[in-house]
């Protein structure tokens, strides 16, 4: 596959949720950065170094990429597919709000946790926002099919399969891990509602500035005139079989007629 179509194939599967793609190329490049020079412990949430030796960026940077490779290949599995289905749904202004408030949420939540009951280091990733979108995906999404396979007498739904590979990722490190997904997952559930309340113009403006590099614009316009070609190629393909058959049947009508006719003289 050439570099053209991989950009084309990623551009298609990111159609109509750029800020989840923004989010999956930052996480992975700050990934490659923070490996290549040995950043990762920069990026840990350590409430001591936070308070103490006044690290406030800490803060700002620790769900910017996961710790490890095995984190960034499951939590990318488990987060993007989620983050870009409920963009889709949301409509990224109203998406991007809810990850702005359940992102501040969270923080300030973790910071006092961590702090008061536990003295230890936060893994650094997007663990609350991971935690955010499960709140939309147990809320919003049903069971389809609630005996869709069994393990020891015990049935289980489609949504499981998605629950037990975002608990490889949750479940990695332990309560450092744990505690922010549960976090985020709360803040997920407070703040759908509020989420309504769009951020300041200013923002989306500084957003689609800075997202221009990423988001193929020309690419999801002609996906979409695609698609709208394909709709009109339809319904006049629709329009002529209507016809065909209503020829057919006064065609048939008519011999009908005719035969009547013939046999009544």
């Amino acid at each position: 596959m050439s570099s053209t179509q991989l950009h084309n194939s990623m551009a298609a599967w990111f159609l109509g949720a750029p800020i989840s793609k923004a989010i999956a190329i930052s996480t992975s490049v700050v990934y490659v950065i923070a490996e290549m020079n040995k950043w990762h412990d920069a990026l840990i949430l350590d409430v001591t170094k936070i308070f103490d030796q006044a690290q406030f960026y800490r803060i700002f940077v620790s769900n910017f990429t996961f710790s490890s490779l095995g984190e960034l290949v499951f939590g990318s599995i488990a987060l993007f597919p989620l983050m870009r289905r409920f963009e889709r749904e949301m409509g990224s202004r109203r998406f991007a709000a809810f990850l702005v408030y359940t992102s501040v949420l969270s923080t300030i939540v973790e910071l006092v946790f961590f702090n008061i009951f536990f003295d230890i280091e936060r893994y650094s990733g997007p663990y609350p926002q991971l935690g955010a979108v499960l709140a939309l995906y147990h809320r919003f999404t049903p069971r389809l099919h609630p005996q869709f396979f069994g393990i020891l007498g015990c049935s289980f739904s489609e949504k499981s399969l998605t629950y037990g590979l975002c608990a490889q990722v949750i479940l990695f490190g332990g309560l450092s891990t744990i505690v922010p997904t549960f976090v985020g997952f709360i803040s997920g559930i407070l703040c759908v509602n509020f989420s309504e309340n769009e951020l300041p113009e200013l923002v989306y403006t500084l957003g689609q500035f800075l997202g221009k590099a990423i988001v193929d614009e020309g690419m999801t316009l002609f996906v979409l005139r695609i698609r709208k070609i394909l709709s009109v190629q339809f319904s006049l393909s629709d329009v002529a079989c209507s016809t065909r058959n209503n020829d057919v049947a006064v065609s048939a009508a008519r011999s009908r007629e005719r035969e009547s006719t013939a046999t009544g003289r």
